[in-house]
C-alpha cells in the first residue's frame, strides 16, 4: 500500500512538472475590457506632442494588474496603404506599438469598420505587428473563414475562446469571403462557431462592433445577436461602436455590456467622454466579481472618474439598465453587477 501511495505522489508531481499550466484549486484569471481605442486624428497630435505612452498614462498600471485585457483597436497600425474614399479614415504609425506595450492590453479586437481604412495590406500589417509583439488578435484574418474563427487563449489551466464580429456593411469595401478583412459572419455562422468551441473552451467571450452611434439603447438586432449568442453557449457579450455607454443586461444569468463606449478617443461631447472598464474574475466553473469602473476621458486620455463625474456615470448606467434584470452594488470606485 505504501509503495502504491508513493507511486501516486510521484505520478502527480510528474504531471505537474510536465503540465505547469494546470491550475491549482481556487485559482482565478482576472479579465477587463474597454471599448474603442483610436491612435489617429486628435490622439495622434497628442502622441506626437507628449510621447507614445501618453494615451495610457493614467490607467496603464490598473490595466496591467489584469491577466487578460481586451480593447477594440479602431484603426490599422501600418505605414502602407492608401486611404479609402470616405469621410473618416484612420491609421496609426507603427511606432505607436511602443505605447501599446505599456498599456496592459493584450487582446486586440480588429473586427470593426475602420481596420480596412488603408486597405487590406494595412490590416494584415496590423495583425502581424501586434502578434509579433506578443499580443493576441481576434476578428480578422486572411479570409472570412480565418477571421470568423475563435481565438483561443490558455491561462492558468483554463481556456478562453474570443470571437469578434462587425455587424454592419463596410463603407467603401466590397465584401469578399476570400480576401483579408474583419469578421462579418451572420448570426447563424456565429452560432455554429460558438457551438464548435463550446465543446473544448471553459469560457466563451463574444464581442460585436454594432449599434447606432451615440444611441444609449441597443437596437433589436443587437439584442437578438446577444441573446442568441448566450443561448448557444457564450458566457459574456461585449459591444463597441456607438461611442457612448449603452445599457447593461443580465440575460439567462449572464451579462451583456452592449457598448463600452470610447476609451482612447478625441470626441469632445460629454457622453463620448464618459466610459467604463468592465472587469470580472474567471474560475473553473463560474464568472465572479463582475463590475464596471467609471472612466472620464480628458484630452483623449482615459482616467478614473471622480466626484460628480463618477456619480453621473454611475447614475446613468443604473437608469439606462433599469428593467434589464441587473442589479448594482457600489463598492469604492467600482459598480458591481449582480
Amino acid at each position: 500500500m505504501l509503495v502504491k501511495y508513493k507511486a501516486l505522489i510521484f505520478i502527480s508531481c510528474l504531471i505537474c512538472l510536465l503540465h505547469p499550466e494546470r491550475s491549482k484549486a481556487g485559482e482565478e484569471v482576472t479579465f477587463c475590457a474597454v471599448g474603442d481605442v483610436l491612435l489617429d486624428r486628435g490622439v495622434r497630435t497628442l502622441i506626437e506632442n507628449n510621447g507614445v505612452n501618453y494615451p495610457f498614462g493614467e490607467i496603464a498600471e490598473f490595466v496591467n494588474s489584469y491577466d487578460l485585457a481586451f480593447c477594440n483597436l479602431e484603426c490599422p497600425i501600418s505605414n502602407r496603404g492608401d486611404p479609402l474614399g470616405k469621410m473618416f479614415v484612420f491609421r496609426g504609425d507603427t511606432s505607436f506599438i511602443e505605447g501599446l506595450r505599456i498599456s496592459g492590453f493584450n487582446v486586440f479586437c480588429l473586427a470593426n469598420n475602420h481596420t480596412l481604412d488603408y486597405g487590406r495590406d494595412a490590416l494584415l500589417d496590423t495583425k502581424d505587428i501586434l502578434e509579433k509583439n506578443g499580443f493576441h488578435t481576434v476578428g480578422c484574418g486572411r479570409n472570412q473563414r480565418e477571421a470568423s474563427r475563435a481565438m483561443i487563449i490558455r491561462k492558468k489551466g483554463m481556456s478562453f475562446a474570443f470571437l469578434s464580429y462587425v455587424t454592419m456593411p463596410l463603407e467603401g469595401i466590397v465584401y469578399s469571403e476570400n480576401l483579408p478583412g474583419p469578421a462579418q459572419a451572420d448570426i447563424e455562422e456565429i452560432i455554429q462557431e460558438i457551438e464548435r468551441v463550446r465543446k473544448t473552451a471553459d469560457f466563451i467571450i463574444v464581442s460585436f462592433h454594432w449599434g447606432t452611434e451615440f444611441s444609449p439603447y441597443p437596437s433589436g438586432k443587437q439584442r437578438e445577436y446577444a441573446h442568441r449568442s448566450i443561448d448557444s453557449g457564450a458566457d459574456l457579450v461585449l459591444g463597441h461602436h456607438p461611442h457612448v455607454i449603452q445599457i447593461i443586461e443580465k440575460y439567462e444569468g449572464k451579462f451583456i455590456i452592449y457598448s463600452l463606449g470610447n476609451f482612447v478617443f478625441d470626441q469632445n461631447r460629454l457622453d463620448g467622454r464618459e466610459s467604463i472598464i468592465f472587469g470580472c474574475k474567471f474560475y473553473h466553473k463560474k464568472i465572479d466579481s463582475t463590475c464596471v469602473v467609471p472612466i472620464l476621458i480628458e484630452r483623449c486620455q482615459p482616467d478614473f472618474a471622480e466626484d460628480d463625474d463618477f456619480r453621473q456615470i454611475v447614475n446613468k448606467i443604473k437608469l439606462l439598465s433599469d428593467g434589464y434584470d441587473v442589479s448594482f452594488r457600489e463598492d469604492g470606485k467600482r459598480l458591481y453587477m449582480e
